[in-house]
């Protein structure tokens, strides 16, 4: 009876300590394993949402603009220029590119910059084209750098000389034309233009080369030189050329839209309304006009045309990528 009694308080101790480690770690289940299964599960869900990134470049484009307003504006601008290089992926990058451009515009033809200027003193004989072309410069440029307020020259007139070396690189994706400038054996961006449009022909490939090879001034219908009292109104383009090819592309302003000529149907005689009634309806309709190619180009707003004709000479290059 003794022994009986000891199995049996044996039997009930076991049930008791596998019912106590079956109820311990059902709760430890439920309180913690479960509840940091759940937070996993939160903290992936929330990794997994679009949550908005942080923009590095914001404070270092209010800390170059600052600069600026304290009127340092060179450290300013390198500032700016760090920040493109740095995060070109900033959302501050067009403002930072536009602000550098009206900088370096600015600085280019004030009184108080120096760089890469010289005065020329005219000479018997010299005209504003032969002085460009010597200089690789523009007549537009020499107008403007010099102050002249009239075409003619008389020898001993002191002019200033702006060497015009930039060349142009269009992107295509962007729909930007960048304007480069070239200093020792590098170039840097100096300004950025965004096209209206840009439509290139199917057959041209991309990366291309061109140079510049043709500047072109309309006024009325005809053509004026620099010099001419209509100059300032006149439409002006330049196109450039693939060396070895007849491939070209203009860049002008956008082409306006002009409205196709319609005719006003004629009043028909009694005999052919009665001939047109009794006639059986064709077969076959007509087919429609085919409608007029769209023009190709690089289309810039007038006054990036107007700056980039005093800024671009023949020669200069002109680069595509996409």
């Amino acid at each position: 009876m003794a022994k009986t009694q000891i199995k049996l308080l044996i039997f009930l101790i076991t049930v008791g300590l596998v019912a106590g480690t079956l109820a311990m770690g059902y709760w430890v289940y439920m309180n913690i394993l479960l509840k940091e299964s759940q937070v996993e599960h939160d903290i992936a869900s929330m990794k997994a949402k679009d949550r908005p990134r942080i923009d590095p470049g914001v404070r270092r484009f209010e800390a170059a603009v600052e600069l600026i307003h304290q009127g340092k504006i060179d450290e300013g601008r390198d500032a700016l220029y760090k920040l493109c290089m740095q995060f070109p992926d900033s959302k501050t990058c067009d403002e930072a590119m536009r602000i550098i451009g009206d900088i370096n515009m600015d600085q280019l033809y004030s009184a108080n910059s120096t760089a890469g200027k010289k005065d020329y003193i005219v000479q018997p004989g010299n005209s504003l084209n032969s002085i460009a072309t010597k200089f690789d410069t523009t007549v537009d440029s020499i107008i403007r750098s010099s102050g002249l307020m009239s075409f003619n020259l008389h020898p001993g007139d002191h002019l200033t000389i702006i060497p015009m070396d930039f060349h142009l690189l269009v992107s295509v994706s962007k729909k930007q034309v960048k304007l480069l400038r070239k200093v020792g054996d590098k170039e840097y961006i100096f300004k950025v233009y965004n096209a209206k449009d840009i439509r290139l022909t199917p057959s041209m490939r991309l990366p291309a080369e061109m140079t510049i090879a043709g500047k072109n001034s309309i006024f009325d219908g005809k053509p004026v030189l620099s010099t001419d009292p209509n100059y300032v109104d006149a439409e002006k383009w330049f196109s450039g050329k693939k060396t070895g090819s007849n491939t070209t592309v203009s860049i002008r302003t956008p082409p306006v839209a002009r409205a196709l000529p319609v005719e006003e149907p004629k009043a028909a005689s009694p005999a052919a309304k009665k001939s047109t009634a009794s006639a059986a309806p064709p077969a076959v309709m007509p087919a429609p006009a085919p409608a007029p190619t769209a023009e190709t180009g690089i289309f810039l707003a007038r006054e990036d045309i107007e700056e980039l004709f005093a800024l671009v000479r023949n020669g200069s290059k002109l680069n595509f990528v996409r």
